[in-house]
């Protein structure tokens, strides 16, 4: 029977450029996880089971001969939004045209009607215009120092009237019901994987009605003192800041900028809150 993949995905025979996708954890470690780390892009420790639970068919690999030199993602949010991410081609096999091939395959995997948006480096703004990709706001990777940051919390937090509570003491229901409202589409497999992962700390901002709200600054401090007291010391912490607010809260906490990204979408900015977004926990899925 023909597959998806030999349907829709391209293949260069004559060349022996395959494309198809990835559909374990342990192909997901080795063809973009560890190429992601290797280029100092710190993929977290359980990223292969999160790709995949946010959308098992999104990956994709691009083998030459057999030899995989180049991956992508689109993960699919609904039939009416994707967003590309993890894209890398092997340093040896760059500018000559596969990574464009592996590309255009994953964008031709979604409905032709689909959003697609990304993150891109400043430096490839301009290749991504050329796919009918347009920037709408810029974002960055920050990195902090744990003391020096927790210094600069302002003593003003103290005195808003929120309760913030551990993930696990919050039912996930009232998080994935939040999480749909801020980010536009309903994620809660991936979600629940993330929040649950072992090794994973993380803290909700409740009101009085017990319904989680956005209190960016009081979750931060939660989350670094508790990793400053944590046995084994965490000196620094990566946060991507996703939105303006979320960099003007970088600067704020002096954190050191570690590289600039610019968001892009093809049919315009989906349905979110992005005044409610200050960071994303992995860049490549949005």
């Amino acid at each position: 029977m023909e597959s998806f993949v030999d349907r829709k995905l391209a293949t260069d025979e004559q060349e022996s450029f395959k494309i198809r996708l990835i559909t374990t954890e342990e192909e997901m470690q080795r063809f973009a996880i560890k190429p992601m780390a290797k280029e100092g892009w710190r993929p977290g420790l359980k990223d292969a089971e999160l790709f995949l639970a946010c959308d098992p068919t999104a990956a994709f690999v691009g083998e030459l001969n057999g030899k995989p030199i180049a991956t992508v993602r689109i993960s699919k949010y609904g039939d009416s939004f994707a967003f590309i991410g993890a894209y890398l081609v092997d340093k040896a096999y760059r500018g000559k045209g596969y990574g464009l091939k592996i590309f255009n395959a994953a964008v031709s995997s979604v409905k032709p009607t689909s959003n697609i948006g990304l993150y891109a480096l400043l430096h490839l703004e301009k290749m991504y215009e050329r796919s009918g990709f347009r920037s709408h706001f810029h974002a960055a990777r920050y990195d902090f120092h744990l003391p020096t940051t927790i210094a600069c919390f302002p003593e003003i937090l103290e005195k808003i009237s929120v309760e913030v509570k551990a993930i696990e003491d919050v039912e996930l229901e009232n998080i994935f019901r939040y999480d749909t409202h801020v980010f536009g589409f309903e994620r809660s497999a991936f979600l629940s994987r993330l929040l649950r992962a072992e090794g994973t700390l993380g803290y909700v901002a409740v009101n009085n009605d017990g319904l989680t709200v956005a209190i960016a600054e009081r979750l931060l401090k939660a989350l670094f003192e508790k990793l400053s007291h944590e046995e084994k010391a965490v000196p620094l912490v990566c946060m991507d800041a996703s939105t303006k607010q979320g960099m003007d809260l970088g600067e704020e906490l002096q954190g050191k900028k570690v590289f600039d990204l610019v968001y892009m979408v093809t049919k315009g900015l989906p349905n979110t809150c992005l005044e409610k977004q200050f960071g994303v926990t992995i860049v490549d899925l949005g």
